[in-house]
């Protein structure tokens, strides 16, 4: 399973950021190797369409988790219409956020 969060910057100890279209960057976490990669979000700073590019970005690492405190309509019709599931994040870092999916302990949104 990969689970796709968006962070404040990069790493495992990062905070959730509470924008997940401008969010700085995505941390991307293999289930089943338990190993994480750390990605710039490079639709940040566009003009519009952030939310979708970004929906778009983690799909296409295969995402089907997604751990985000809230997610924009526009990204929320998109991710909704495939099979990745979203929850809603803690305020505690990456991973212990993955932790807490991992026990089951987070909302889906």
């Amino acid at each position: 399973m990969i689970i796709a969060l968006p962070t404040k910057t990069s790493g495992e100890k990062s905070f959730i950021s509470e924008q997940f279209g401008r969010c700085n960057f995505f941390y991307i976490y293999d289930t089943e190797t338990e190993t994480g990669e750390v990605y710039i979000n490079a639709n940040k700073d566009g003009q519009g369409g952030v939310g979708v590019k970004s929906s778009e970005f983690i799909l296409k690492k295969g995402a089907n988790i997604l751990i985000a405190p809230r997610v924009g309509e526009k990204s929320m019709r998109i991710l909704k219409s495939t099979d990745l599931k979203i929850y809603k994040s803690t305020d505690k870092i990456v991973k212990e956020n993955i932790a807490s999916f991992l026990n089951g302990e987070l909302k889906e949104l």
